[in-house]
């Protein structure tokens, strides 16, 4: 059995994003990058497959020299490859051109099971998963909370607005990961050494020209001073007064 999983490179949760002078991306030069933390739930789900049933896994990112910084995190907690699809902007490509990356390397890898994030952060896309899935004619299930490997299938829970349901379908299959499938671990001294010295696989793709364009970036606007109210009848007083409710 061999398992993909694509992880992308986003922001962190605790940068502050500016735009950029242009005002048509954000200022990249002053702020922390990280694993896409819906992607880290992918990754240790293919390392709980390595260990219990010996699947081969691959880790697949997109992007330029520092995308690499991410993909030997990956590798340190226990992911077997690496491979790196060279694209210098990455954050410019759209869900369907992901998609078709992502299709084009498990073509070649064979892959059984391809895991991503339900979501990722940065542009709240949720889309890949069902891009790669009909790329390929792979079974689909997303925003799994747990999964069961059954002989040639996968049995499989996932949530929704409405409840838990649960799923079963044939491999090859892609899977996207909600939180709460797994607790992610943190690599060890002995991980983070051993990835060092691995071989981060370098590729070229054609991409297909699926382009849309952001025209500009701008910031939220500032939030209104917090107004603090000591008793229920200027609380009523707001609300018919300012707020206009009542």
């Amino acid at each position: 059995m061999k398992v993909l999983v694509f992880i992308k490179r986003v922001p962190d949760t605790a940068a502050v994003i500016k735009p950029s002078q242009d005002g048509k991306d954000i200022n990249r030069s002053d702020i922390p990058f990280i694993i896409n933390p819906y992607d880290e739930f992918a990754i240790e789900e293919a390392i709980r497959l390595k260990e219990s049933k010996g699947a081969e896994t691959v880790v697949l990112s997109v992007g330029d020299e520092d995308v690499k910084e991410n993909l030997r995190r990956a590798l340190a907690m226990g992911i077997d490859r690496a491979i790196l699809v060279k694209h210098p902007s990455y954050w410019n490509l759209n869900p369907a051109q992901i998609g078709y990356i992502v299709s084009e390397v498990a073509k070649r890898e064979k892959a059984d099971i391809i895991f991503t994030g339900k979501l990722t952060i940065d542009d709240y896309t949720y889309a890949i998963a069902p891009y790669i899935a009909e790329a390929l004619g792979y079974s689909l299930v997303t925003y799994a909370t747990k999964i069961d490997y059954l002989n040639g299938k996968v049995r499989v829970e996932r949530e929704t607005d409405l409840g838990s349901e649960v799923w079963e379908a044939d491999l090859p299959v892609v899977i996207s990961a909600e939180r709460g499938l797994n607790e992610p671990r943190l690599p060890n001294m002995k991980g983070i050494m051993m990835a060092k010295k691995k071989e981060i696989e370098e590729i070229e793709i054609e991409i297909p020209n699926f382009n849309y364009s952001i025209e500009t970036f701008t910031p939220p606007p500032p939030r209104k001073g917090v107004k603090f109210l000591n008793s229920v009848d200027e609380i009523i007083k707001v609300l018919k007064e300012e707020v206009k409710i009542l």
